[in-house]
């Protein structure tokens, strides 16, 4: 059994700054084992349909293993994959549905924004002016502003589809979209705060991968040259491993935030009593 990472009841909701902090310390302290699943996960994505299915599950597999560590009810390893295996293909059409979901959106607000432009278009085409370029100014940015939020509104709704499948019963793909839309119900700030601030923490790591790419263009041509199928398979190797190995760092932190918002949500929703213990965010 997991050592326990000395979480357990406090009162009321948490903060965006408890929510961000109890992820960082539960992949603190499970770094190693959750690190492994997912550089693993990464791996499976190499082959198609089977192993984006895996990979789907492996990552519901981390954020169950991080939320039962929020409850203080820690599961082994072979008990939680057990449980997450028998629902690999529940997470694949989950994740399945979320993305043409997020392509149905994406298209649907292009058109939209098309069609604002074309009217845009019409407005400065029949008035010149400086009143008509400023009127299409604001038109346009009034247009991509709402684009953008309908957008973070949606996936907002969506970002917890795995969170249900990997804990609650009787969850279909379709049903745990709606159970993260149920839950997300109200709470698009907080979830869009506590995701800023998420990515402002992984933002270096983003960064360190690009260097290293850059790094790496720079060195092979040294050793291979540049034009030469050597170059180009060793080059490959060398990004795709270090991409999985940059990706899954970040793969069980966001993971393991998932799991706490979901757990706080269902705390301030369903009255689950499960709190966390102050332990000095």
């Amino acid at each position: 059994m997991p050592k326990n990472t000395n979480f357990s009841s406090a009162s009321g909701p948490l903060s965006v700054g408890n929510v961000v902090s109890a992820g960082l310390r539960i992949y603190r302290d499970r770094f190693k084992l959750y690190y492994g699943l997912a550089f693993t996960a990464y791996v499976w994505l190499l082959i198609p349909i089977y192993g984006w299915a895996k990979f789907s599950a492996i990552s519901g597999l981390i954020s169950r293993l991080a939320y039962y560590e929020v409850s203080e009810t820690p599961e082994t390893v072979s008990e939680a994959r057990s449980y997450v295996n028998s629902r690999m293909w529940t997470f694949f059409w989950a994740g399945l549905l979320v993305t043409l979901i997020i392509l149905g959106v994406t298209i649907g607000g292009g058109c939209v924004f098309g069609v604002v432009a074309v009217g845009i278009a019409a407005i400065v085409g029949q008035q010149p002016s400086g009143a008509g370029l400023l009127i299409a100014f604001l038109l346009g940015g009034l247009a991509f502003i709402a684009l953008i939020f309908g957008y973070i509104r949606v996936f907002s709704h969506v970002s917890l589809v795995e969170m249900p499948i990997a804990i609650e019963d009787n969850i279909t793909a379709s049903s745990a979209i709606s159970r993260s839309w149920e839950l997300t119900q109200g709470f698009i700030g907080y979830l869009q705060l506590i995701f800023f601030v998420a990515l402002l923490i992984s933002f270096p790591i983003t960064i360190f991968i690009n260097i290293i790419g850059i790094v790496l263009q720079a060195i092979l041509p040294l050793a291979f040259p540049k034009d030469s199928p050597m170059f180009d398979l060793v080059f490959l190797i060398l990004n795709l491993g270090i991409t999985f190995a940059s990706s899954a760092l970040l793969l069980p932190f966001w993971q393991t935030i998932k799991a706490v918002i979901y757990y706080d949500l269902r705390s301030r929703k369903e009255g689950l009593g499960l709190r966390l213990r102050d332990s000095g965010y």
